[in-house]
C-alpha cells in the first residue's frame, strides 16, 4: 500500500502557496490518516522438498516440516531427527506511480534467512517436535518524485520490513493403522518496521523556494500472539493418503506515529505533536486438504487445495490509500480465496546407501491485498531434487519461479 493523506491537505498546500511569508497565522496541519504498510504472506510449506513439489504436502506430510504443513504426519517418522532449512527470496514489487498518476514501476528487494529448524522425537505410536519457522520475511521499498502541478513538486517514499515467526510445540498420535491426528501450539511473533512519507514542495515564484509539507508515518514494533494448527492424516491403502489441516491466524494491533509538518520559508517548521494511530494487521485463518497417490514405488503424485480467509484482513470501505488519491483504482474488498497446489516426486536408489529424487510442481497464489494490478494472481513453477545417504543425512534443493518472486531453498536433515 502506498502512502495516503486526505484531500483537505492539498487545500492547505494551496493556501500556503498563495500566502506571503507573513502568513504566520496559518494553523499547523492535522496529521493525516495513513493506512497500514503493504505486506505479503507466504502460506507455502517451509521445506525444500515440499516447495519443489508445488508446495503440495498436506496429504503426504512425511517429514519434519509436517509440524506446520500437517502435524498428523509426524507419526510417519521412525527415527529422531534434526532439520534446518534456509531460504533466499527476490521480490519484484510493481506499484503505480503515485506522483505522475500514470503507469507502474518495479522495485526489487532481496532477503536471505533461515526458514525452519526442528527436532523430532518419535515414540511408538506418537511423536513430538519442537520447531522454529520464519513464516514470512518480506521487504519492499519504492520512491517516486516529480511535479504533480506547475509549481508543486511531490516525493512519495515507502520502506517496509514485515516478518512473521512461529516457535511451536507439536504432538501427533496414531488412532489406528490408518488414521493419525496431530496439532501444534505456537507463539507467533510479527515484526513490522515501516516508513511511509509524502513530501510536497512548493515555490511562490519560479526558482524561489517557499516551503514544503512533510507527511510521515512510522511503525517500528512487534507483537506476540498464541496460535495453533491441527491436522488429520488418513491412509486407506498403502498407495493413497488423505490429509486436512486448519491453521489459526491472529489479529495484531500496531501503533503508527503520524506527523504532518509545514516548513515555510522564513517561518521555520511548525506542526502539531505526532499523533498515534492504531493499525491492524491480520494473519488470516487457513484451511487445507490434500491427497498423495503412489501409482508405483518410485512415483508420488500430490495435490492440495488451500482456502485462505483473506476477508479477515479486509480494512473496510473507509480505508485510505494513495491509489485513491492519485487515481490508480483504489482498494477492492478482500475476499476469501483458494490456492491450488500440485506436484510429483520420482525416486530411485543406487546400491543400499543412496536414494535420489527429482521433483516438480505448480501452484497458484491469488491476490491478497486488494490492490488492483499489484502482485496479483501469481502462477508459480517449482522444481528441485534431493539425496539421502544411508538414511542418516538428507539434502534437498528447490527453486520457485513466478512473475514477482524468485526463490531458492536448501534443507538439511540428520537422523539418529
Amino acid at each position: 500500500m502506498k502512502s495516503a493523506f486526505p484531500i483537505g491537505l492539498l487545500a492547505v498546500v494551496s493556501l500556503l502557496a498563495l500566502t506571503p511569508p507573513a502568513g504566520a497565522q496559518i494553523p499547523p496541519p492535522e496529521a493525516p490518516d495513513i493506512g497500514p504498510p503493504p505486506v505479503q504472506y507466504n502460506f507455502a510449506p517451509p521445506g525444500a522438498r515440499s516447495l519443489a513439489m508445488g508446495g503440495s504436502f498436506i496429504g503426504l506430510a512425511d517429514d519434519a516440516t509436517a509440524s506446520e504443513s500437517n502435524p498428523a504426519g509426524l507419526t510417519i517418522l521412525t527415527k529422531p531427527e534434526f532439520s534446518a532449512h534456509f531460504r533466499y527470496t527476490e521480490f519484484d514489487n510493481t506499484v503505480p506511480n503515485t506522483v505522475s498518476g500514470q503507469g507502474f514501476e518495479s522495485f526489487t528487494s532481496r532477503v536471505g534467512s533461515p526458514s525452519f529448524f526442528s527436532v523430532v522425537y518419535p515414540w511408538q505410536k506418537a511423536a513430538v517436535s519442537l520447531y522454529y519457522q520464519r513464516a514470512a520475511d518480506f521487504r519492499s521499498g519504492s520512491r517516486f518524485d516529480g511535479f504533480i502541478a506547475r509549481d508543486l513538486y511531490n516525493e512519495d517514499i515507502v520502506e517496509v520490513l514485515f516478518r512473521a515467526e512461529n516457535i511451536g510445540l507439536s504432538a501427533a498420535f496414531k488412532l489406528g493403522d490408518k488414521v493419525s491426528v496431530g496439532g501444534s501450539i505456537r507463539a507467533t511473533r510479527v515484526r513490522t518496521r515501516s516508513l511511509q512519507r509524502v513530501i510536497l514542495v512548493f515555490p511562490f515564484a519560479d526558482g524561489f523556494f517557499a516551503g514544503r509539507v512533510v507527511n510521515d508515518a512510522r511503525i517500528d514494533s512487534s507483537e506476540v500472539k498464541t496460535t495453533f494448527n491441527a491436522g488429520i492424516l488418513i491412509t486407506p491403502t498403502a498407495k493413497v493418503s488423505l490429509g486436512a489441516v486448519y491453521k489459526k491466524g491472529t489479529d495484531l494491533q500496531f501503533s503508527q506515529s503520524v506527523t504532518s509538518v509545514v516548513d515555510a520559508q522564513d517561518l521555520g517548521p511548525f506542526s502539531d505533536p505526532p499523533e498515534r494511530q492504531s493499525i491492524r494487521i491480520t494473519v488470516p485463518d487457513v484451511f487445507g486438504a490434500g491427497i498423495a497417490i503412489k501409482p508405483t514405488d518410485q512415483l508420488t503424485i500430490l495435490a492440495d487445495v488451500v482456502r485462505i480467509q483473506y476477508s479477515d484482513a479486509d480494512l473496510g470501505p473507509n480505508s485510505l490509500n494513495g491509489y485513491q488519491l492519485f487515481g490508480q483504482g483504489g482498494r477492492d474488498p478482500l475476499k476469501d480465496d483458494q490456492e491450488f497446489h500440485g506436484g510429483l516426486e520420482y525416486t530411485w536408489t543406487s546400491g543400499n546407501d543412496w536414494i535420489f529424487s527429482v521433483r516438480g510442481g505448480y501452484y497458484f497464489d491469488p491476490d491478497h491485498d486488494g490492490l488492483r494490478g499489484v502482485d496479483s494472481d501469481q502462477n508459480h513453477v517449482t522444481f528441485g531434487g534431493g539425496i539421502v545417504v544411508k538414511n542418516k543425512l538428507q539434502v534437498d534443493l528447490a527453486a520457485n519461479l513466478a512473475n514477482a518472486v524468485k526463490e531458492g531453498l536448501i534443507s538439511f536433515v540428520v537422523r539418529f
